[in-house]
C-alpha cells in the first residue's frame, strides 16, 4: 500500500487540523508531556498515523545528503538465531562505509512498527525485515518515503519490497520427508510462536502438507508451540511425550527448541534416539553441543546478509532484477535421529 505523495510531507499542523487541536498540543503528545488529556493524546496518535506522520522533519534532510545508514529490525538478541545474518550485512555494507541500527521487535509487528518510525526519524536510507509479515502502517510509511526495504528470511515479496531468504514450508516438507523416510509414523512438532510469525506457521504447514502427501493421516500428527526459548521447548516435550500416543520423532521450530526438548528427555531416562528422535532448525552452535548431537536444517544466514546488502547499495534499475532470491537449505544429518524401532 502506498498513501499519497502529499502525505510525505505531513506537517504537525496537518495532525492537529485533523485531531481538532492546536500545533502546540500536538507536539506535547509527540513529546509524551503527562499534562495532555488522554482522550486528547488518543486523537492526536490516531491523526498521526493517519496521516504516516513522523517527527523529526530532519530525517528527510539526512536522506538528501546521503546518511549513509541502514536500519535493521530483527526479532531478539537473546540468542544467536540472527547474528550471522547480521553480521554478514554490516561486514558487506561497512565495505561502503554505511553504517547500521539495529533494533529488536521482541516478535511483536507492533512493536516493530515503532521501532521503524524510530529509524525513519533518524534518516535511515533503507530498511532490512525479518519475515513477510508486518503491519500495513510499517510498509506504506517505508514506501510513501522512498526508503527500500528488503525481507530476509523469506522469499515472499510485497509489490515494492524485495526478498532474500528460502521456503519455509519446504524447510517443513524437507524435515518430514527425512523422518517418513526413517521409518516414523507417529509425528509431532514444536513450532515456534505461530501468530504474526509467517516463518514458523509456513514451516508447521509444510511439515503437515508434506506427511500428508506421504500418507500420514492428522490423529498421528500432535502440533504444539512454543517461544524460541530451552525452558520453552522442556515444557513442549513433556507435553508431547506424557501424553496417550507419544512421539516416535519430533521435529522443532528452531535448534533452541530442539535443545530443550532432549534437556526433558535425559531428565525423564527418555533415551535420543533410540526411543525418540528429535529434529532441529537453523544449525546453530548449539546443535553441535547437545548430546546427542543435533540433526537439523542449516538456514543460508550469512548469504542473506551479503545478499541482502548488495540489494541495499544497488541503483534502483539493478534493484528490479534483484527483488527475489531464494537460497538453498542444507539438511544435517547428525546422532539425534535414528530410524524408528519397529515395536514403536
Amino acid at each position: 500500500m502506498v498513501l499519497d505523495n502529499d502525505r510525505a510531507d505531513t506537517k504537525i499542523v496537518d495532525v492537529a487540523r485533523l485531531a481538532g487541536c492546536s500545533p502546540a498540543t500536538v507536539s506535547r503528545v509527540l513529546n509524551n508531556n503527562p499534562k495532555v488529556a488522554p482522550d486528547v493524546r488518543d486523537r492526536v496518535m490516531r491523526a498521526a498515523t493517519q496521516l504516516g506522520y513522523v517527527r523529526n522533519g530532519s530525517a528527510r534532510a539526512l536522506r538528501s545528503t546521503k546518511s549513509r545508514t541502514v536500519g535493521v529490525i530483527i526479532p531478539t538478541l537473546d540468542h544467536a538465531i540472527y547474528a550471522s545474518m547480521v553480521h554478514s550485512l554490516q561486514a558487506r555494507l561497512a565495505e561502503k562505509d554505511i553504517s547500521v541500527i539495529i533494533n529488536t521487535s521482541m516478535y511483536d509487528i507492533d512493536i516493530e512498527f515503532e521501532q521503524a518510525k524510530l529509524l525513519v526519524e533518524r534518516g535511515v536510507e533503507s530498511v532490512v525485515l525479518v519475515g513477510s509479515t508486518h503491519r500495513a502502517e510499517t510498509l506504506a510509511m517505508l514506501e510513501q518515503r522512498n526508503i527500500a526495504y528488503v525481507f530476509t528470511y523469506t522469499s515472499m515479496i510485497t509489490d515494492v519490497g524485495a526478498a532474500v531468504g528460502f521456503d519455509n514450508a519446504k524447510a517443513g516438507g524437507m524435515a518430514a520427508r527425512y523422518l517418513v523416510d526413517l521409518g516414523h509414523t507417529r509425528l509431532a512438532m514444536i513450532a515456534g510462536i505461530t501468530e504474526n510469525n509467517d516463518r514458523a506457521s509456513a514451516r508447521r504447514d509444510g511439515f503437515l502438507t508434506e506427511l500428508e502427501r506421504q500418507g500420514i493421516g492428522r490423529d498421528n500428527i500432535a502440533i504444539t508451540e512454543s517461544a524460541y526459548k530451552i525452558e520453552g521447548g522442556r515444557d513442549a516435550m513433556r507435553k508431547l511425550m506424557t501424553g496417550p500416543n507419544p512421539p516416535s520423532a519430533v521435529f522443532c521450530g528452531s535448534d533452541i527448541i530442539a535443545a530443550g526438548a532432549i534437556k526433558y528427555c535425559h531428565a525423564e531416562g527418555i533415551r535420543v534416539p533410540e526411543d525418540v528422535s528429535v529434529f532441529g532448525f537453523d544449525n546453530l552452535e548449539i546443535a553441535e553441543l547437545t548430546h546427542p548431537e543435533l540433526t537439523t536444517i542449516e538456514v543460508p544466514a550469512r548469504d542473506m546478509g551479503a545478499i541482502a546488502a548488495e540489494y541495499l547499495m544497488a541503483t534502483p534499475l539493478q534493484r528490479q532484477h534483484m527483488r527475489q532470491r531464494e537460497l538453498s537449505l542444507r539438511l544435517i544429518v547428525r546422532a539425534s535421529t535414528a530410524p524408528r524401532k519397529l515395536n514403536a
